[in-house]
């Protein structure tokens, strides 16, 4: 019985330690994030508060009930009476808080997406620079790699005299100097998943790895956005339906709501010579405030502001968005270039030229400072291309996050 517990333990141990274990695209990410942050979670609960909101919004006021009830203490003559009292609005100022509720449960459902379309965009940025990270990694390795084959070289060579133990020396310090700056790789790369960590809603002991590579330029996409798949700019446009509504709203409150109702009365009065006797009364009761001393001018100005600035602000805010996309689609324009000049003339150039140098060098026709400097050149172009590519997708996640893309694809993986 008791193995059988610690089999059952250990299972359920390890199934735990593998479910904390993922491996995700960016996309992936993205959409894991939208999925599991606890942030958005909590935002999501303000779409309950605006429903509830809307349910409390428009309702009549509740009916009045009167009681009074009098005794003369010299005699026993009393009276009690009983009054209904209900109120009804004079305008149409149910429907206009109704209408606003309504646009303010909008405004909400659109601002909990815009917090998914911002949350998208953090999650790329960082997925993708972690993905740039590993390359610049492995291309560092290669450095070394290189550096080490170039070591041996400039051995051997100083062995049978035939170059300095300078030489030799000089690319050893280079390949160490690699060899730290791999690690200065590993601190970034931590800092970069603590900052993903809580982006993902997951425990800091969660091992994570981004998966997938850096593609070359694609096809741009096409010219002009539509803001309307933006979250803020649909909550931009609730919130001005609302203030227009509210000028309507002030308006109506010009006229608060009138009161009408039925009253009772009971009476038992002396009425000499013929002595107590009992009296009925039934009434009926209105009242109706003027609006003599508040007309309410001064809320339907502020309302009107309100409305205008509101109705402004969704145009500035549809300007921004286009040139936001504009923006980050130019600059993938312009990166694609240079990764593909990189790739079409300086790389194999420089390769070339590398070639070149180290058969030179392997012949005592070249000294070993010059294959150096031609292999360094060609790691230096590498990594400016890794740069460019890296800096394109960067710009191709501030695009979708300008066009308001938060709905990413799931290509989320548990790894076993």
């Amino acid at each position: 019985m008791i193995l059988k517990t610690i089999f059952i333990t250990s299972i359920a141990l390890a199934s735990a330690t593998r479910a904390e274990e993922l491996s995700l695209t960016v996309e992936g990410a993205a959409s894991y994030a939208v999925s599991h942050n606890p942030a958005l979670s909590a935002a999501r609960l303000r779409i309950e508060e605006a429903r509830g909101r809307l349910d409390a919004a428009g309702l009549r006021s509740n009916p009045e009930v009167e009681f009074e009830f009098r005794q003369n203490p010299r005699a026993p003559e009393r009276s009690f009476a009983l009054a209904w009292m209900q109120k009804f609005p004079v305008t149409a100022r149910l429907h206009f808080e109704k209408a606003i509720s309504r646009a303010e449960l909008a405004a909400a459902e659109s601002e909990v997406r815009d917090t998914g379309r911002k949350l998208a965009g953090e999650v790329r940025v960082a997925a993708i620079s972690l993905l740039a990270l590993s390359k610049e990694r492995e291309l560092r390795k290669l450095q070394i790699a290189n550096s080490e084959e170039l070591v041996k070289l400039a051995s051997g060579r100083v062995k049978s005299g035939e170059a300095s133990a300078v030489d030799a020396a000089l690319v050893e310090l280079e390949s160490k100097q690699l060899g730290t700056q791999l690690f200065q790789l590993d601190a970034k790369r931590a800092a970069l998943l603590g900052e993903l960590r809580p982006l993902l809603g997951v425990g800091a002991g969660a091992e994570l790895e981004i998966s997938g590579t850096l593609d070359k330029p694609e096809d741009l996409p096409a010219k002009g956005t539509s803001p309307g798949a933006r979250g803020d700019y649909l909550a931009a446009q609730a919130t001005a339906e609302a203030a227009k509504q509210s000028v309507d709203l002030a308006k109506a409150n010009k006229w608060a709501d009138f009161s009408a109702g039925f009253s009772a009365e009971h009476s038992r009065t002396e009425d000499m010579p013929d002595g107590l006797k009992n009296d009925m009364m039934l009434g009926l009761k209105f009242s109706l405030p003027l609006p003599i001393w508040n007309n309410n001018d001064g809320r339907v100005r502020e309302a009107a502001a309100t409305a205008a600035r509101t109705e402004k602000e969704v145009h500035a805010l549809a300007m921004q968005i286009s040139s936001e996309a504009a923006a980050a689609r130019a600059e993938m324009a312009a990166l694609s270039r240079v990764v593909a000049d990189i790739d079409e003339k300086l790389i194999p150039l420089a390769k070339q030229i590398e070639e070149q140098l180290r058969a030179g060098y392997a012949s005592g026709q070249t000294p070993l400072a010059e294959v150096i400097r031609a292999r360094g050149k060609r790691f230096e172009f590498e990594a400016q291309r890794l740069d460019a590519l890296r800096d394109y997708h960067l710009a191709r996640a501030k695009y979708q996050t300008a066009i308001g893309d938060s709905t990413a694809a799931k290509k989320t993986k548990s790894r076993k």
